[in-house]
């Protein structure tokens, strides 16, 4: 077991306490949440980590934005508290002499808090995969069991919708949408059948 998983536990789901109206705050994996209504509907937040004598790991001084309202500034605490434990998990794994256990890392991931296309990103730019190795390593993991077919039929979804208007389409030998071509020169305003996007949105409301 090494370090991070001992001392994180960040299998714990995120839990805001106080008053979500006003002031509060979440422990998560070692980590300090807080989210606090200032004037009007801007909000403060900041993240510490309390396993590193409460340093300061962000906060919405550093932004020029303004966060309005309560659950914006949780929901953007949390996501700087996920894609910190993420960046200190990946510089531990990198820096160990150990090989890299990349099942137990797409795992830690999920545990986290981190998207299949991120947990992919990170594959490739952080270990070097090629794109269609990170995303069969991440489609084939028992925790994201079911993900492939899912995205399959998403893409067969979208192809099938799009034939209906494509200027092209291939198909496999058992008869499914292989590819789609659109013709981008033709001028759209004199076509009287609906553009792609508007025909895919009536598809998939």
């Amino acid at each position: 077991m090494n370090t991070i998983e001992k001392n994180r536990n960040f299998d714990q789901p995120i839990i805001w306490n106080g008053d979500l109206n006003d002031d509060c705050t979440a422990r998560w994996s070692g980590l300090m949440l807080r989210a606090e209504w200032m004037d009007e509907d801007y909000w403060w937040w900041c993240v510490y980590d309390m396993l590193d004598n409460e340093n300061q790991v962000d906060s919405s001084n550093e932004y020029n934005e303004r966060f309005i309202g309560g659950e914006k500034a949780r929901e953007k605490a949390e996501e700087v508290a996920k894609n910190y434990l993420k960046n200190e998990l990946i510089n531990k794994l990198k820096s160990s002499e150990e090989n890299t256990d990349f099942d137990k890392l797409i795992s830690d991931l999920k545990l986290i808090g981190i998207s299949p296309t991120q947990t992919i990103l990170t594959l490739i730019k952080d270990f070097g995969f090629e794109h269609r190795d990170a995303k069969n390593k991440v489609f084939d993991s028992p925790v994201w069991e079911g993900l492939r077919e899912q995205s399959e039929i998403l893409t067969q979804a979208f192809f099938d919708a799009g034939a209906e208007v494509a200027d092209q389409v291939e198909y496999y030998e058992d008869g499914h949408v292989s590819s789609i071509t659109f013709d981008l020169t033709k001028d759209e305003a004199k076509e009287e059948k609906p553009t792609f996007w508007k025909k895919i949105k009536s598809k998939f409301k």
